[in-house]
């Protein structure tokens, strides 16, 4: 099998961002020291407990030194019998500027239960 660098092989191709970003976390994401992170897609995964409950999730990020909260609308993914959760998952085009050296967090709400574990994905670039 062949190796590729995809890095070089993207940053290469006429009209794509020189510097493209990607990572997961749980529940948050690093932007680098000194870069501006371009956010363009935001995939979003929670879950909550007990089955059949309420289940907000927002992404919280800073730009422009301003704190800013974006509501994350949540489709019904699917249940785990065994562990007695709910799993919801979100997937966005989104163009998110977050401050270098912050931040993006995924927090979620539920007013009749609670609510597991957070994952967060990001795709885009950095300036």
């Amino acid at each position: 099998m062949e190796k590729v660098d995809v890095v070089s092989a993207v940053a290469s191709v006429t009209g794509l961002p020189a510097n493209p970003f990607g990572a997961t976390g749980s529940p948050s994401i690093a932007v680098p020291a000194g870069r501006h992170l371009v956010v363009e897609t935001l995939s979003v995964q929670l879950d909550v407990s007990p089955p059949g409950s309420q289940l907000e999730a927002f992404v919280n990020y800073t730009c422009g030194g301003n704190n800013v909260s974006l509501f994350v609308p949540l489709t019904f993914a699917y249940a785990q019998s065994s562990n007695g959760y709910d799993f919801y998952a979100a997937l966005q085009a989104v163009r998110l500027y977050a401050d270098p050296g912050t931040f993006i967090v995924v927090t979620g709400y539920s007013p009749g239960g609670s609510t597991g574990t957070l994952f967060v994905t990001v795709s885009g670039y950095l300036i």
